[in-house]
């Protein structure tokens, strides 16, 4: 198959939101049985809104490409650059339940790299959740080179 990975047009959008509440909606339905209902809906219940606007926004910048299978997004990132530290960061980024196992996530970390390079950057980062929902793309970031971590995890309290 022939993987085009190419800067995001708005044309992509609707495919792309698609794509993030599939690959979201297991972390976020973890997250309700985590926190329970209330709990939840008082810190994620508008989490389909936020994820719109984030990935909307990210696509759409500068820095924000899809990778196309016959003209479908199959899979889409995004990163931003601290030019303080030299970092890249991977920002969103999912492939698509229908594509996945084709080398398509690898084939944009890989493009993304090379435009970070060229941008000066030294580093790269990622961030990922430790629950079993993010097993997956921790899986695919280890792939990718990523070998150094600071595990962290966020508590919850009803007072």
């Amino acid at each position: 198959m022939d993987i085009k990975i190419v800067p995001c047009e708005e044309k992509h959008i609707d495919e792309a939101i698609k794509l993030t509440y599939a690959a979201w909606q297991p972390i976020f339905d973890g997250y309700k049985k985590a926190l329970g209902e209330k709990m939840f809906n008082e810190y994620y219940s508008d989490w389909k809104e936020t994820k719109y606007k984030r990935v909307y926004e990210g696509l759409l910048s500068e820095r924000g490409y899809v990778a196309l299978i016959e003209n479908k997004v199959a899979g889409f990132i995004f990163y931003i650059v601290d030019e303080g530290t030299k970092t890249g960061i991977v920002e969103e980024n999912a492939v698509s339940t229908e594509f996945r196992g084709l080398g398509i996530a690898q084939k944009m970390y890989d493009f993304v790299f090379d435009k970070m390079r060229s941008e000066g950057m030294v580093y790269s980062m990622v961030g990922t959740g430790l629950d079993d929902a993010h097993a997956p793309a921790r899986r695919a970031y280890e792939k990718a080179g990523f070998n150094k971590s600071i595990s962290s995890i966020r508590y919850y309290k009803e007072l």
